[in-house]
C-alpha cells in the first residue's frame, strides 16, 4: 500500500491522555468511526476485538482500525495510562471507510521515537498552540510513517527480530541502568555478544549501544520538557553516571547542551 503516505488527515483530530483502572475496561458501544493511535505510557494493556487479543507494554504503540468494536483493560496490573490520537482521512479525497494497513498492531521498533512524538502531539493540541492543527497532523503522519516501517518489514529480517526480541524487550526496560551491558542482552537470547551485536546492526542499521543512548537521550528530552526535574536527576534516571558523561552525550546527539535545549523549547 505505497499510497499510505498521501492519505491527508481531516481537522477533527482529538488528542487526549487516560488512565484504565483494572475493574474499569473500556468497551466500545458502537463500531468506531475514525482511526486510532495510542501509546501505553505505563502499566500494560490487554486490547479485544473479536478473536483478536494483543498485550500491549509500556513504551508500545497500538493501532485500532475503523469499524472495531473493542474493549482495552488494565493487564495484570492496577492500572494503565496511555495517550491517544483519534482521527480520520480528508472524506473528501478517500473513502470513509479506508484505514489503514495494520490491523491491531503492538509495535516492537524503535520505541525512541514515540514517546516523544506522542507527547508533543498532546502538548500541541492542549495548549492549542499557533498552528497546532497543522503541527499534530504532522506529528501523528511521523508516528504513521513509522508504524508502516515495522509493517514493511521483510519475513528474513522479521525472523531476526523474533531471535533476539526478548534482548531488546530487556533493553527497552532496563535502558535506565548505568550497569546495563550488551552482553546482558545477548545473555537473554542465548547468544555470543558478538553475534547479538551483528543481528541487531542488520534490523536496524545501527549497534545496540547507539540504540541505548538515543532511547536514554530522547527520554532525557521528554523530561527535559515535560518536568521540572534538575538536570542531574534527570541523568540518573536516563541510566547516566553523571551531569558530566550526561551533557557530553545529550549535546553530541541534540547539539546542544541540556540546559539550553530546555530553554529553547520552553
Amino acid at each position: 500500500m505505497d499510497d499510505v503516505f498521501n492519505y491527508i488527515l481531516t481537522d477533527d483530530m482529538v488528542v487526549f491522555a487516560d488512565t484504565l483502572k483494572n475493574d474499569s475496561p473500556y468497551v466500545a458501544q458502537t463500531p468506531r468511526n475514525h482511526e486510532s493511535i495510542f501509546f501505553v505510557t505505563k502499566g500494560t494493556l490487554l486490547y479485544e476485538n473479536g478473536d483478536i487479543k494483543e498485550v500491549i507494554e509500556t513504551g508500545q504503540v497500538g493501532y485500532i482500525s475503523r469499524g472495531s468494536s473493542d474493549k482495552s483493560s488494565a493487564y495484570l496490573c492496577d492500572a494503565v495510562s496511555y495517550i491517544a490520537v483519534n482521527f480520520s482521512f480528508d472524506k473528501g479525497i478517500y473513502s470513509p471507510t479506508k484505514t489503514l494497513p495494520f490491523k491491531t498492531l503492538s509495535s516492537k521498533g524503535i520505541v525512541y521515537n514515540y514517546e516523544k512524538l506522542f507527547k508533543d502531539v498532546l502538548n500541541h493540541y492542549t495548549l492549542k498552540t499557533p498552528g497546532y492543527i497543522t503541527i499534530c497532523n504532522g506529528l501523528v503522519m511521523q508516528i504513521i510513517g513509522y508504524l508502516y516501517n515495522e509493517y514493511n518489514t521483510d519475513v528474513a529480517k522479521y525472523a531476526k527480530i523474533q531471535r533476539i526480541e526478548a534482548g531488546i524487550q530487556y533493553l527497552n526496560k532496563h535502558y535506565n541502568s548505568p550497569e546495563l551491558k550488551i552482553s546482558d542482552l545477548a545473555d537473554r537470547v542465548y547468544m555470543s555478544e558478538k553475534h547479538f551485536r551483528r543481528i541487531f546492526f542488520y534490523i536496524y542499521n545501527q549497534t545496540p549501544y547507539t540504540y541505548l543512548q538515543k532511547i536514554r537521550i530522547n527520554k532525557a528530552e521528554v523530561l527535559l520538557l515535560y518536568t521540572s526535574k534538575n538536570i542531574s536527576n534527570i541523568a540518573l534516571q536516563c541510566g547516566f553516571c553523571d551531569i558530566y558523561s550526561f551533557s557530553h552525550c545529550f549535546k553530541k546527539h541534540t547539539g546542544m547542551s541540556p540546559r539550553e535545549y530546555r530553554a529553547a523549547h520552553i
